[in-house]
């Protein structure tokens, strides 16, 4: 069966069985306007909506390096590279990790009022491994000067699904020299993952193993979502899986997202748990994006859950392990706020050593991801 890229898409979008599906040759036109790793570029298809980017009323002094964001919100839709492009120039981001999003939010069709977030309503949600080609084929449409900014990640997963490393290794052989990592691959996400059909996943799973090791062999990190505790418990309840997942292979190098938190969780001395983490597990990294900088590093606390940590708690982690953190926005797909999600941790950064500053803001995730 001869497929072409463009098909191969349109089939994947569709919903067919995408890893099954071959990929051989191209026509004529096709190769007369394919890029540097084989694959079609087409400029005319790219998003490119305009939007009001609310605009820090400072310059940006820090170059940083995003190491969390989607490209596509729960319905599979984005504001495009071009906005994305002005949001990180006016916030001082030079390069960024990026990736889809591996979950879709149903429309159920009693609703007359499309969702916006997985939030929206009670309606379910499911894997949407097409995000990932979608991703690749908008981020090749794009100009070079715009590609060479960005580091993807592969993201539609099921972390439930044992075939989950053989669709990664699909994803590896259609996109070659492409893939920068994997993730963010959820696990136990509180609210998302009790919508989603299926039992809920958790990072020690036989599947997730297969990741892990795929992710060694590669030499791509892996970007997860594990939750430390469940919505209306504040003991570290599934923290005894993420530490199996570390052990499992030493070589695969795991990066935990918003150190286990998410905006439901509630867990005492989030700082020592990542301490004592960190210091028995040298293949583990911490991104502190989304609400656990907002909930648990600042002072003000936001959430009014007094965790018993303060920013200078925080500080001193940092300091301690300033080769294993990393900060970034998780804006979903939409960029109008991105400044306001850098400048937040202009705090954080100013009480910091310069050396340790520039780690967490670029260097500890240029480190990691994979290098072609």
């Amino acid at each position: 069966m001869d497929l072409s890229r463009r098909n191969f898409l349109k089939a994947a979008l569709a919903g067919a069985a995408v890893a099954a599906l071959p990929i051989t040759g191209k026509s004529e036109a096709e190769a007369s306007t394919s890029d540097t790793i084989g694959h079609t570029v087409s400029p005319g298809r790219a998003i490119s909506k305009h939007v009001n980017i609310m605009m820090p009323r400072m310059a940006p002094h820090h170059d940083i390096v995003d190491s969390h964001l989607h490209f596509y919100d729960f319905t599979q839709d984005s504001d495009g590279f071009p906005a994305l492009i002005e949001a990180m120039d006016a916030s001082g981001v030079s390069e960024s990790v990026i990736f889809g999003m591996g979950i879709a939010k149903q429309w159920d069709e009693t609703l007359d009022e499309a969702p916006s977030t997985f939030l929206s309503n009670d309606s379910r949600c499911y894997y949407y491994p097409a995000t990932d080609y979608m991703l690749a084929e908008e981020l090749l449409a794009q100009p070079k000067e715009i590609r060479q900014r960005f580091h993807p990640f592969c993201c539609g997963i099921n972390g439930n699904d044992r075939f989950a490393a053989d669709h990664i290794r699909q994803l590896l052989k259609h996109y070659p020299n492409f893939w920068c990592g994997i993730g963010e691959i959820m696990s136990r996400h509180d609210t998302l993952t009790a919508l989603t059909y299926g039992e809920p996943p958790h990072c020690n799973s036989k599947a997730f193993k297969a990741i892990y090791d795929l992710g060694a062999q590669e030499g791509l990190p892996v970007l997860i979502h594990h939750n430390i505790t469940a919505q209306h418990s504040e003991k570290a309840i599934y923290l005894d899986e993420l530490k199996e997942a570390l052990a499992h292979n030493r070589n695969c190098k795991i990066i935990w997202a918003h150190v286990g938190v998410s905006r439901q969780t509630k867990i005492k001395e989030l700082a020592k748990i990542a301490d004592k983490l960190l210091k028995e597990n040298s293949n583990l990294w911490m991104d502190i994006s989304w609400v656990v900088y907002d909930h648990y590093i600042q002072d003000d606390f936001h959430s009014r859950f007094r965790d018993g940590d303060t920013m200078d708690d925080w500080v001193n982690l940092i300091e301690k392990y300033p080769d294993r953190f990393m900060i970034g926005t998780d804006k979903v797909g939409h960029w109008q706020s991105y400044p306001i999600e850098v400048f937040k941790y202009y705090d954080l950064l100013s009480r910091l050593k310069p050396e340790t500053a520039a780690k967490i803001c670029r260097e500890n995730i240029l480190s990691l991801i994979k290098k072609y």
